[in-house]
């Protein structure tokens, strides 16, 4: 099953006078926590719709293996506006796509998780909603079939007029332990809200792996680039999206397959273009083991992690 997720940070926030998307919540900002938080979860096809400073935040988000969808117009466009150029994007290419907008970004992992457990029991959900404490929130899980029922929509009442005017039955609420799921960062007395929440969530281990032979040659720059030459078509824009140099991105491309003795990209000469190129079906392979394994392995750390906490008496309540 492959999941993706859209956030959309598109806009500007007039009431918080700041640029919130950037702002931090003790050592991460808004957005990236966000993404963190799909990423815990085993998400790992996530498209980010900018719009207001979107250089400075894609800039800030290089390297977090996301795609960006630029909203042009989001001055005079609503938040659904830049929630459909998302799922445009990912449309086809993922089983089920969580939405979230960029400013709701302490939901947990658990929640995540038990919306997948929700529609996994129940073949004929379309859309769940994480319900706290009898308020809505975030993150949304739209079923892959339903993401162009929600395009298709007339735009009336955003994205929640969309999924409720789906056929009766097929958007369910789950309880969630979670207030992180309904709390956004939209005013300022929010942003504390969100503070006080981050300060009490326990700490946790990141896992970044490197496959190696006499060197290190793979890992999560790689990751990055392989996925950017197959959203792109093309090395030029993926390098350049990555903050690769074209030689550096090639030599990077070239060292892997050497090194692995199989082509991971097709490529056809274009000349200043650099032409086309596409990840092959063993390069597919190659970037789901590498996910697979981050996955479980970040799943047994974070067990370890709680364990030695404990038992070296470092826990939050010590």
């Amino acid at each position: 099953m492959k999941y993706g997720a859209v956030i959309v940070a598109a806009g500007m926030s007039t009431r918080m006078k700041q640029f919130k998307q950037l702002m931090k919540i003790g050592d991460m900002s808004i957005a990236e926590r966000v993404i963190v938080n799909f990423r815990r979860a085993g998400v790992r096809d996530i498209v980010m719709v900018t719009g207001y400073n979107a250089d400075q935040l894609e800039k800030a988000l290089k390297g977090f293996d996301v795609a960006f969808v630029r909203n042009e117009q989001y001055e005079t466009t609503q938040m659904f506006d830049s929630a459909k150029l998302g799922l445009e994007y990912l449309n086809g290419k993922c089983d089920r796509v969580f939405f979230c907008p960029v400013d709701v970004p302490f939901f947990t992992d658990r929640t995540v998780t038990e919306e997948i457990e929700k529609m996994d029991a129940d073949s004929n959900i379309k859309v769940i909603v994480p319900n706290c404490g009898g308020k809505d929130g975030h993150p949304l899980l739209i079923e892959g079939k339903a993401v162009g029922e929600i395009l298709a929509h007339n735009g009336e009442r955003g994205m929640k007029g969309a999924y409720e005017s789906l056929p009766e039955g097929t958007v369910v609420r789950i309880n969630v332990d979670d207030e992180g799921a309904v709390i956004d960062a939209d005013t300022r007395d929010d942003y504390r809200k969100l503070v006080d929440l981050h300060n009490e969530r326990l700490l946790h281990p990141e896992i970044r792996i490197t496959f190696a032979s006499t060197t290190r040659f793979f890992g999560p720059g790689t990751v990055e680039l392989l996925k950017e030459v197959d959203r792109c078509g093309n090395v030029r824009d993926a390098c350049e999206k990555c903050g690769f140099s074209y030689s550096k991105g090639w030599n990077i491309l070239k060292s892997c397959e050497e090194k692995f003795g199989y082509t991971i990209v097709e490529r056809q000469a274009g000349g200043q273009t650099g032409g086309s190129a596409r990840v092959t079906d063993k390069g597919r392979d190659l970037l789901a083991v590498y996910e697979e394994l981050e996955t479980e392995l970040t799943e047994i750390a974070e067990e370890k992690f709680n364990v030695l906490m404990k038992k070296y008496h470092l826990t939050a309540e010590n």
